[in-house]
């Protein structure tokens, strides 16, 4: 009689990685953690191909762990994962957890080739590791984060110092003329400016629409204050007259812009459309 064929199952190390990584992706965060990437080393690649994806340094997952030791784990896969992978080109920094001062400079040394840093606006920045991380992303190309009143100038030169690359920029909080003006000449090939939702001084205002930046092509005031000298609120005064000739000013350098395509801005400040310019009011 014939011996049947008996039929060879691959063991599961050899599964397909993709297939893995794409069954890890549905696991509670937690079996991620201390579950899959004990069993062996294609499952350990795959869980960190679940976590990190897209060459995207997704920091934000740590602010879902509740205790120390969850996040204690975190670091070291994410330490594994740097080492694996010399490519990451973004860093999303979390809300509640940010690293301390050696991680943040480990992960700037590892990962010299990022190109944006995305920092939550909600964050009430003194968050002086990720600023000392700045020299190491010589490459850095968008930055994104809230401005803390008493380090927002330090950081901008700190940009300016390092990162020459720059062309997107996201600042948040009270920006004065200052800031602006550190940010008009460090930054000659900046081509996006976001302050939406932001305190802005008139001043500042008056020198963002002055026609320097040359290589501009999209500024968002969305939502800004943008306050006098007293810090009043130069559209809630009583007085009409000062409100509607500061308007009526800020119309004027609007019109006169001519590398800036799109402006996000309010309706005080609301152009029609050319060929040249797409005035955008929400």
């Amino acid at each position: 009689m014939a011996k049947k064929k008996t039929q060879l199952i691959p063991p599961w190390a050899d599964f397909n990685p993709f297939i893995l990584s794409h069954v890890f992706s549905f696991l509670p965060l937690h079996d991620q953690l201390f579950g899959s990437p004990f069993v062996c080393h294609s499952w350990l690649s795959a869980t960190l191909d679940t976590l990190f994806r897209n060459s995207i340094l997704d920091l934000t997952l740590i602010d879902e762990l509740d205790d120390e030791i969850q996040r204690l784990r975190f670091t070291r896969l994410l330490r594994l994962a740097i080492n694996r992978y010399p490519g990451w080109v973004s860093i999303h920094l979390p809300k509640k957890h940010i690293l301390g001062y050696f991680g943040m400079v480990y992960i700037a040394e590892k990962t010299p080739n990022i190109s944006t840093v995305i920092m939550p606006c909600d964050v009430a920045l003194h968050a002086l590791p990720v600023y000392v991380s700045l020299p190491y992303w010589k490459s850095l190309k968008v930055f994104r984060a809230r401005l803390n009143p008493n380090e927002g100038l330090h950081v901008i030169s700190q940009l300016n110092d390092f990162c020459k690359n720059i062309v997107e920029l996201g600042f948040h909080g009270k920006i004065t003329e200052k800031e602006v003006s550190c940010t008009i000449e460090g930054f000659p090939r900046l081509k996006i400016l976001d302050i939406s939702e932001s305190t802005l001084c008139h001043r500042a205002l008056i020198m963002l629409l002055d026609g320097k930046m040359r290589c501009l092509r999209e500024l968002n005031i969305l939502h800004c204050s943008i306050v006098g000298d007293d810090g009043r609120d130069i559209n809630h005064r009583k007085s009409h007259i000062v409100s509607t000739k500061f308007n009526r000013e800020m119309q004027e350098k609007v019109s006169q812009l001519k590398s800036v395509k799109v402006i996000h801005c309010l309706g005080n400040y609301r152009k029609r459309s050319s060929k040249k310019k797409n005035l955008l009011s929400h």
